[in-house]
């Protein structure tokens, strides 16, 4: 049996910012408050039936949250929006394990979560919006076969939202020809939305020294449309952020004693298809391919007490491009942030 209880509080208000070189200055100036208290609980129950290879497991959490705050200042104007919300609720969830053998274990979980409402520092009026419900199901299983040398584990989810937070933003001008402000809307989705994956890993340990290890994750998103504010409410598409819908990574790890040190020898790859990296805009970022490599002698003894290793290490080994922020459209890419090029380098480290 577990028990708990937090509670936090953000500091009180900050000073106003000092004029900088940009007029109007400062942009946006605001203060918010949270005051937030969670109470939770879960125990396990293992019953003398099935020689105690079913166990379940259920518990609930208590969350109370107050938030409330004024955003004083917008474009060097003061101003006088404030936002005030509270909420709270009790999220339960409930686990049924079952140890099918000594190494293979099913289990199936459901549970509830929320994030909590608020308001946007970057909103032109600081509206506040809703917190975000999500109710999360989930079955799988973990094993290890050939006397441990292999391990697969395996999982299939479905999260429903419900009041879902997105982010809509546009590029705003105080006054015709004045400079420009980016402007972020926080509003609550319609509907529910659904996100279905399934995910696997698997190690082996194939030889003395040598591990194989892949992953591989499927998401798909179905997200409803949200109001988008900047256009007369009018119902847009929303998508799942920083999720290709496919997504797998490989790793080689070799250790072999040289000469009283050890020889380290790592090789990584891991890749996935483009995505949405923001909630309102359609355009997907680039696939990716990035290869990682790391070659090390460890262990080499300098005295009784000190261990010395050197490193050579590599990241991005092919020089692979790709962009893992964009926005615009296919035509006209409005912004683009790319993955870092090739980089190498040497590392010596004494470990005392």
């Amino acid at each position: 049996m577990q028990w708990g209880a937090t509670r936090a509080a953000a500091p009180t208000r900050l000073p106003s910012l000092a004029a900088g070189q940009v007029s109007p200055y400062p942009d946006r100036a605001s203060n918010a408050v949270a005051d937030s208290f969670a109470l939770y609980g879960q125990g396990t129950w293992t019953p003398s039936i099935l020689d105690g290879a079913l166990h379940l497991t259920a518990g609930a959490r208590y969350t109370n949250d107050n938030k409330h705050g004024d955003l004083f200042k917008v474009n060097g104007v003061d101003t006088p929006d404030t936002f005030e919300i509270s909420s709270s609720r009790v999220d339960p969830t409930v686990t049924i394990a079952f140890d099918a053998s000594e190494s293979i274990h099913l289990y199936g979980k459901w549970g509830t979560a929320y994030r909590a409402g608020g308001a946007n520092s970057r909103s032109i009026t600081y509206r506040a919006y809703d917190p975000e419900e999500v109710e999360t199901t989930e079955i799988g299983f973990k094993s290890e076969f050939l006397d441990r040398h292999v391990r697969l584990n395996v999982a299939a989810y479905k999260t429903i939202y419900k009041n879902q937070q997105i982010d809509f933003n546009a590029v705003l001008s105080a006054v015709p020809g004045g400079p420009t402000r980016t402007t972020i809307e926080t509003i609550n989705a319609t509907g529910n939305g659904t996100i279905k994956g399934v995910e696997a890993d698997l190690t082996v340990a194939a030889l003395q020294g040598l591990t194989l290890t892949a992953s591989y994750a499927y998401t798909k998103g179905d997200l409803k449309k949200a109001a988008n504010p900047f256009r007369n409410n009018a119902l847009e598409n929303v998508f799942l952020v920083y999720t290709p819908e496919n997504a797998y990574s490989a790793a080689i790890d070799y250790c072999l004693p040289v000469a009283g040190a050890e020889l380290r020898a790592h090789l990584d790859a891991s890749g996935g298809d483009g995505y949405h990296s923001q909630s309102s805009d359609p355009l997907l970022t680039d696939s990716s391919f990035v290869v990682n490599g790391r070659l090390a002698i460890a262990d080499i003894e300098l005295d009784a007490a000190a261990r010395l290793q050197v490193s050579l290490w590599g990241r991005n080994l092919f020089n692979e491009q790709h962009t893992f922020f964009a926005t615009g459209t296919p035509q006209s890419l409005l912004l683009g942030i790319f993955n870092e090029p090739l980089t190498y380098g040497v590392e010596a480290t004494v470990r005392f």
